[in-house]
């Protein structure tokens, strides 16, 4: 398991506190808003497409505008963390991600609606990165695995209910008043923040303990090959992540789904992203993250194969998408405990960060590649293929990622 490098620097407490449990759980129900906001795009997608006339490939640019917002979040917004303190930025990422989510509700026009998620995606990108930070620094450093895993199990949690909400309100509201109402529930989080950030934390910038870092550290002899190892890793995962989670409810109902069945197997893929996020992270205190997380990214990639080439009655295609987003999301997820890991807390934001908006280039590349083979008529059984390859890459940059830092000692 990757050892946090500056784990005996007191950048964190020696045992649990109320403060730190607090801040773990603030930073999970974040992530759920952030689970929220990305994954209901997928859920209302074949209503919009219909309502708007456009196709899979128009879909596959609304799908890659919010994770162009988290790349410019990610490197642009987030390394101020380092700075200015997790606090500000985190309340700042809450400020876009409300706006963008209400304002969308009101969109007229592919054009609006692009830039809104590009708001929104801006939002999630820093908050993701300044969260993996703030939970690594609140926890134990022998808890710091399990706080940044339970942390990433709260985007699955949401999506879970909001692909059960969709599936029973989308006949009803509408995907207008469904992006509203998830716009509010993000703004609910916000007196929340304020309440339970810390305005100062020990070890953090401006606490005066150390030099917040560049981002030219990032690619110093020190961290340089580490760094590229957690690009080239978060890149690839998030190809084949985004891929699957914007388009699992088309691809089920290419499968032979009906729509209402359709967003029920989305459903049943976030309960097994939530099942296996929180089973990576209670196993992660036990088991080496560099063997877990390839182990379960090679299984989804088998998953992936037979869910594209199998044909399956209904309940064994819902179980299977429910198999795919345990060992998928469990597995991908499993990569930022390792980044929070590997890099000392005056440059953590920066790090994490750096890797979300690099990252974020595959997360584009992902959905617009799909539907572009979608679009093309490839057959299943070839586009799942196509995906395994980033998957099994992934895996191996993760492997690497925990090797290189076991003798990191700075």
């Amino acid at each position: 398991m990757a050892t946090p490098i500056n784990a005996s620097a007191g950048s964190g407490p020696a045992q649990w506190t109320r403060t730190g449990l607090a801040i773990v759980a603030l930073c999970f129900a974040i992530n759920m808003a952030d689970g929220i906001d990305v994954t209901i795009l997928s859920f209302i997608a074949p209503r919009l497409q219909a309502d708007w006339a456009i196709g899979a490939d128009t879909m596959g640019l609304l799908f890659g505008a919010g994770l162009v917002g988290m790349a410019i979040g990610g490197m642009g917004i987030a390394p101020l963390a380092d700075r200015l303190g997790r606090r500000r930025i985190i309340l700042a990422a809450l400020g876009l991600m409300s706006a963008g989510m209400v304002a969308s509700g009101f969109a007229g026009s592919v054009p609006v609606l692009y830039a809104l998620r590009v708001v929104v995606g801006m939002g999630i990108g820093t908050v993701l990165a300044a969260m993996a930070a703030l939970a690594a620094e609140a926890a134990p450093a022998a808890q710091r695995n399990l706080a940044v895993g339970i942390v990433q199990a709260g985007y699955p949690f949401a999506a879970v209910f909001t692909a059960l909400l969709t599936a029973h309100l989308l006949p009803i509201w509408g995907w207008h008043r469904l992006l509203l109402a998830a716009g509010g529930l993000t703004v609910v989080l916000f007196p929340a923040a304020m309440a339970i950030l810390p305005r100062q934390h020990e070890g953090m910038p401006g606490s005066g303990a150390e030099p917040a870092g560049r981002i030219g550290d990032l690619l110093s002899p020190a961290f340089r090959a580490r760094t590229l190892a957690l690009w080239a890793a978060v890149f690839c995962g998030l190809m084949v992540l985004y891929f699957i989670v914007s388009w699992i409810t088309k691809l089920s109902i290419q499968a032979g789904l009906s729509e209402t069945d359709g967003i029920y197997a989305g459903a049943l893929y976030n309960f097994g992203a939530f099942v296996g996020t929180a089973g990576m992270s209670v196993l992660a205190v036990r088991v080496p993250l560099g063997r877990l997380v390839p182990a379960m990214l090679v299984g989804a990639g088998v998953a992936m194969l037979v869910f594209g080439s199998v044909a399956m009655p209904v309940a064994a295609t819902l179980a299977l998408a429910f198999a795919i987003g345990v060992l998928l999301q469990g597995g991908y997820n499993g990569v930022w405990p390792l980044a929070a890991g590997v890099y000392p807390a005056r440059m953590r934001a920066t790090g994490v960060g750096w890797a979300i908006g690099l990252g974020r280039a595959g997360a584009v590349i992902g959905p617009m590649m799909g539907g572009w083979l979608m679009a093309a008529k490839a057959p299943l059984p070839v586009l799942f293929a196509a995906y395994c390859v980033p998957l099994l890459a992934c895996a191996a940059a993760a492997f690497a990622v925990d090797r290189m830092s076991l003798d990191v000692s700075e």
